[in-house]
């Protein structure tokens, strides 16, 4: 089978290399340029030998829709397309996989009117209810609209969606006729010691050093270049705070999210700040190491961690106080 896998983050980009090692499978992989570091992991992807060619097309500046009318759709088509600089026929493929369809990837496959695989964008992001399906379904011209395949429908929705990847369908209450299982984890659990050598070479910068006290992973995310918080220094202050409540006495760890560019070395100067490009899943499956604790702010990540034996989350409630300034 040839595929095309086409991805928006890392995580996506770690399921498109654990498909293929599960399915040695002819390949080609598109990297968006929201992907921070993509440059340099698209080096690290060629370098694996998994992919017969990996793209990075300057999708950020591909026309948009300012909204989703079938005017501005009809536009697009005739104008759009030709505009993209995207060289790839979407015909070429037996199968092609995008993980959000309302990126420009997603807009650009219904541009050509072609059929996709949804892939999973983070691991159980179907799970009911969800607020964007519901809200879509509940627009008064949504079933012309699928009916139809006119202006864009997001999510799994667009009429040319041949599935729709979910860790585990029982529990999804959506698209139960396309669904189709993918559980990464099970996938990266399952890998041969040569194929994880694979994964790390493409995503593993470092070592983590041992150490004789208890750990803690502590997860940030970019709250400020996200525009969550107002400031650098709101951000540096709620995980200076944190870190007091939670971590301390503990040997500290950090993993913050690649579009963060907050310098923990600096701001924890005695923690060890780990690969931000690095995604946090592949400390289960290719490091030795155990966590005692694990916090994450506002990231789904810290609660499908294996490798802490207790896990803390905090949300979006914890962060109020900071958005102040």
């Amino acid at each position: 089978m040839n595929k095309l896998f086409l991805c928006g983050t890392q995580y996506h980009v770690l399921e498109a290399v654990a498909a293929c090692l599960k399915e040695s499978c002819r390949a080609e992989i598109g990297l968006s340029d929201s992907i921070p570091g993509r440059l340099a992991l698209a080096d690290r992807l060629r370098a694996s030998g998994l992919f017969e060619r990996v793209y990075c097309p300057a999708d950020s500046a591909w026309p948009a829709p300012a909204n989703d009318g079938e005017v501005l759709y009809r536009l697009r088509q005739r104008l759009g397309v030709r505009r993209t600089g995207w060289k790839v026929n979407p015909a070429h493929y037996d199968e092609i996989v995008v993980y959000n369809d309302w990126t420009p990837f997603g807009r650009w496959l219904q541009d050509c009117k072609a059929c996709y695989v949804l892939g999973e964008d983070t691991r159980n992001h179907l799970d009911h209810p969800n607020q964007y399906i519901d809200g879509q379904a509940a627009a008064p011209d949504f079933a012309r609209r699928q009916r139809e395949g006119k202006g864009y429908l997001y999510w799994g929705a667009y009429r040319g969606v041949q599935a729709v990847e979910m860790t585990d369908p029982a529990r999804v209450a959506y698209y139960p006729e396309k669904a189709r299982t993918f559980d990464l984890f099970a996938i990266l659990g399952g890998l041969s010691s040569e194929k994880k050598a694979v994964l790390r070479r493409v995503f593993v910068r470092q070592e983590l050093p041992k150490t004789d006290k208890p750990a803690c992973l502590l997860l940030p995310r970019s709250f400020y270049v996200d525009h969550d918080l107002p400031s650098q220094d709101a951000q540096n202050r709620l995980v200076t705070d944190t870190v007091e409540r939670y971590c301390k006495g503990y040997q500290l760890y950090v993993k913050t999210h690649p579009r963060d560019t907050t310098d923990y070395e600096q701001l924890l100067p005695d923690a060890v700040v780990l690969d931000r490009f690095m995604p946090s899943e592949l400390l289960d499956y290719c490091f030795e190491v155990r966590f005692a604790r694990a916090v994450g702010l506002c990231t789904a990540s810290v609660r499908n961690l294996q490798c802490a034996d207790e896990k803390i989350s905090l949300d979006y409630d914890y962060i109020a106080p900071y958005q102040k300034g």
